[in-house]
């Protein structure tokens, strides 16, 4: 008697306190997410005088806003377009056959995206610099000398090897997004489709089998990661910083003007510069990841439910043009990584007028002793761990119960309350990693300055920015529950929490592992909002050392190996995050990420 009258306080306690702990969560979210950007578009308003509406109104006339913009929209299209030129072949050939280790084939194409910016921007660079693995076949994308510059007079084009370096390292970037949207649904879809369709009038073309079929079922999925390879293009910052420092985005424009900006009676042009087109770049990539949304709603919805085994099986083995654009892929996205590796090993002399490479460990040793940084690799390491795990260990749980309450809002009923919900979660990503970085520096210059001598103030950032990808990772995985295993709990008469670990939990281990180790990467690559907070405080992660080491003069011949050696090291620990994530996930995953 005496448990049955306890039982019922106990379910109580739990459901308000699961109430309590959702709005909790949603509460510190949305302030954490909101707060650095709205003080500093209010500081910015505060110190140039200006209406948010009169901000943007200015920025035409801003100066090099108008190239800016032109130029950040152009490369970000052009991504996009590029990343779907590239990977939707390579996803369609991926997902039609049976593949000999599916898993490593998978793991090598999608590493690019968790790869750190900054990582990658040395692999490119490395790749394209005189005496580089393009330019000893004559393709001179950094100098433009040759075919390129060619081009480059006839078409009264500036720069435009650059541009096509920039377009392809974006594509390289988000290859895996059109890989993960694209495979998991052709390689569960049912093959009688197809051959039903080719028996008909009106699928008797591969035109109309186009239109009715491919279009109908993979175009929301190509769409989606069109949308994604657009979003990130736009804020990309290390990429863009390296590999055309002769033209501006928007995210760069702020970035050189972030460290004077919200100061009042000091360089009036930089906050007036920083508060326009930060608004503008939030609207854009409002209404970018509001389309994204839509998309990814329509993504979602299950086509078949057949096993990936049987659909591969009844395609059989790959044709000989298959294995070919894989292969193209596979190598694609190995030549960054296998440049920078070779470049951490290759000093450059010139004896008797001219260039050799001499194979040493030089660079390494300088890298760990940071005789040409602020600090070695392995101290910087260290910092950028310390980073990753405090933001683990808040983002995590903070995009579980956000993730849960989407799902619970959606599946009650709540479907608008959902959405917005779903958006709110995303909002960071529109706001970009420089303005919250700057957002935490204006806040914390004018309420606590002694803030700056805090050790984990970049882990604010980190999380904010971290949380999204958790959500997208774990809110897939709660749509894929079977609500029979909780059914069978509450029969059992379980506890709440017994009933949450055997219904819940025990089933989403493997998207939580993938969640988590995404999220430790990110945080580990993490450059925009880093490289703005560590030149005003007094830490170094691994990626602004890298970026220091980049920046030296090059009179010194062990400037580039010591750099790469630097990014080879970040390289490998974001690679062993990626294999244990890829290990936990599942294959039908459908986050994206």
């Amino acid at each position: 008697m005496a448990r049955a009258a306890i039982e019922p306080t106990m379910k109580t306690f739990f459901f308000q306190g699961e109430k309590t702990l959702r709005g909790l969560a949603i509460f510190l979210f949305a302030i954490g997410s909101t707060l650095p950007f709205a003080y500093a578009l209010l500081r910015l308003e505060f110190v140039t005088g200006w209406s948010a509406w009169q901000a943007l109104s200015e920025f035409r006339n801003i100066y090099g806003a108008m190239d800016a913009l032109r130029f950040t929209l152009l490369e970000a299209v052009a991504s996009s377009l590029l990343t779907v030129l590239i990977g939707l072949p390579i996803a369609w050939c991926l997902s039609r056959y049976q593949w000999k280790r599916i898993r490593v084939l998978r793991a090598l194409l999608a590493v690019p995206f968790v790869t750190p910016a900054i990582v990658a921007a040395m692999g490119f660079l490395s790749l394209i610099r005189q005496d580089g693995m393009l330019d000893t076949i004559g393709i001179d994308l950094r100098l433009e000398t040759g075919i390129i510059g060619w081009f480059a007079d006839v078409s009264g084009w500036q720069n435009p090897g650059h541009f096509l370096a920039l377009i392809i390292a974006h594509a390289w970037f988000n290859l895996s997004l059109m890989i993960r949207f694209v495979e998991p649904t052709l390689s569960s879809l049912d093959p009688a489709w197809e051959e039903q369709l080719s028996m008909l009038p009106g699928g008797k073309s591969r035109f109309s089998r186009l239109k009715y079929l491919w279009i109908p079922v993979v175009g929301p999925a190509v769409l989606c990661a069109a949308a994604l390879s657009f979003l990130f293009s736009f804020t990309s910052f290390a990429l863009v910083k390296w590999l055309t420092p002769t033209s501006q985005t928007l995210e760069s424009l702020m970035a050189g003007a972030g460290s004077s900006a919200g100061i009042e009676g000091y360089r009036l042009d930089s906050s007036e510069l920083i508060y326009s087109v930060a608004i503008l770049q939030f609207l854009i990539l409002l209404m970018t990841l509001w389309i994204t949304s839509l998309l990814q709603k329509r993504y979602s919805q299950r086509l078949s439910l057949l096993s990936e085994h049987g659909v591969r099986r009844h395609h059989g083995v790959p044709s000989g043009t298959a294995r070919l654009i894989v292969g193209f892929g596979v190598v694609f996205t190995m030549l960054p990584f296998i440049s920078v590796l070779q470049s951490s090993l290759q000093v450059r002399q010139i004896s008797n007028g001219s260039i050799e490479h001499k194979w040493t460990l030089d660079g390494w040793r300088n890298a760990w002793d940071g005789d040409l940084s602020t600090m070695g690799v392995g101290e910087a390491m260290s910092n950028s761990i310390i980073y990753a795990i405090c933001t683990l260990l808040i983002a995590l749980p903070l995009g579980w119960i956000l993730a849960s309450t989407i799902f619970k809002l959606d599946t009650s009923g709540w479907v608008k309350t959902s959405k917005l919900l779903d958006l709110l979660c995303m909002l960071p990503l529109a706001v970009s990693a420089l303005m919250v970085g700057l957002g935490v520096l204006l806040g914390g210059l004018r309420w606590y300055p002694e803030m700056f001598g805090w050790f984990l103030l970049p882990v604010y950032p980190h999380v904010l920015l971290t949380v999204p990808f958790v959500v997208r990772v774990m809110l897939p995985a709660y749509h894929s529950l079977d609500p029979v295993y909780s059914e069978q709990c509450r029969m059992l008469n379980l506890s709440p929490i017994q009933s949450w670990y055997h219904g819940t939990l025990m089933f989403l281990r493997g998207p939580a592992v993938v969640a988590g180790s995404l999220t430790l990467a990110f945080s580990l690559g993490e450059f925009g909002a880093s490289w703005l907070l560590v030149r005003s405080g007094t830490w170094d992660t691994l990626s602004i050392v890298v970026d220091q080491l980049m920046s030296r003069p090059n009179f010194n011949p062990l400037i580039h190996p010591t750099a790469m050696a630097a990014a080879t090291m970040l390289m490998l620990l974001t690679f062993f995050l990626f294999i244990l994530a890829e290990r936990f996930r599942a294959h039908d995953d459908r986050s994206g990420f």
